[in-house]
């Protein structure tokens, strides 16, 4: 169902029928941590390095004359110099020839997956990670899985980043992550990539397009969370599938509002009903 929905939103991008790049790049950020949240969001952005040079000369660009070294988040937009920047950092995002996807999955489901029994090789895969970090592990590589399924086309090379938080903390995790990303990609994807590289901002090599690419998925996560927390707090959830996003920051609301907007970005919410089943069999 999910795998649809996705392949249903961007369909008409040209994420998916132009022309395609020898590098696919999909870098993820998530919302939800503060206090008060009632979903947990997850920000994928995928797109194709080659075909979008304009981005990455308008960004070096913006960090030259606009925002020199801060990093825009949204948790940080009360900073005069980053609510400044903002219009300026979003007009640069809406010239990415690409795929957007946000997932907000209600707190009150305590897990995604069946549960299946196992020879011993999910405990090994999963044990340079805490057990209260596994399910967003899980949830993170799963549902990346479905966008890079949906974006990527036969033999392109992925390069995947995420923000340097909990999955991706130490030497250790970030090899485990990558021997992951790998096993689940080859379950979910039914055509063959070339070379799968796995990294995080911290990767960046001090332009800070990998963190600017990262800050898109953190906006927009962060966006998403605040949206419908607030909606589900006047109880207008449960709503089902991919819906429209809206939001309470008029810069960010304008943005995602566009029709002219370059990105597809559809957003799917998850909030269960009594007895329903998770979404994934674990990998």
């Amino acid at each position: 169902m999910l795998l649809q929905q996705l392949q249903k939103e961007f369909s008409g991008s040209r994420l998916v029928s132009g022309r395609r790049g020898r590098t696919h790049l999909c870098v993820c950020d998530f919302g939800g941590a503060h206090r008060g949240a009632l979903f947990n969001t997850y920000a994928f952005l995928a797109l194709d390095v080659d075909e979008n040079a304009p981005w990455f000369a308008g960004q070096r660009m913006f960090r030259r004359n606009v925002l020199t070294a801060r990093r825009m988040s949204f948790k940080a937009l009360s900073d005069r110099d980053r609510r400044k920047a903002l219009p300026t950092f979003l007009d640069g995002a809406n010239s990415i020839d690409g795929g957007l996807a946000v997932f907000a999955v209600a707190k009150n489901i305590d897990s995604l997956f069946l549960a299946v029994q196992t020879n011993g090789d999910r405990e090994r895969l999963l044990a340079p990670w805490k057990p209260n970090v596994r399910e967003h592990l899980l949830r993170v590589t799963h549902l990346s899985a479905a966008v890079i399924a949906t974006a990527t086309s036969p033999g392109q090379n992925l390069l995947w980043i995420a923000d340097e938080d909990e999955i991706a903390s130490n030497d250790r995790q970030l090899v485990a992550l990558t021997q992951l990303v790998a096993r689940i990609f080859s379950n979910a994807l039914t055509h063959d990539l070339g070379h799968i590289r796995v990294g995080t901002t911290g990767s960046d090599n001090g332009s800070l397009e990998l963190e600017d690419l990262v800050a898109i998925c953190d906006l927009a996560a962060g966006s998403i969370c605040e949206a419908v927390s607030a909606m589900a707090a006047q109880r207008l959830f449960p709503v089902r599938g991919i819906v429209p996003s809206t939001y309470h920051d008029d810069e960010l609301s304008a943005f995602f509002a566009l029709d002219r907007i370059a990105i597809a970005a559809p957003s799917a919410i998850t909030s269960p009903r009594p007895g329903e089943s998770p979404c994934f069999p674990t990998s």
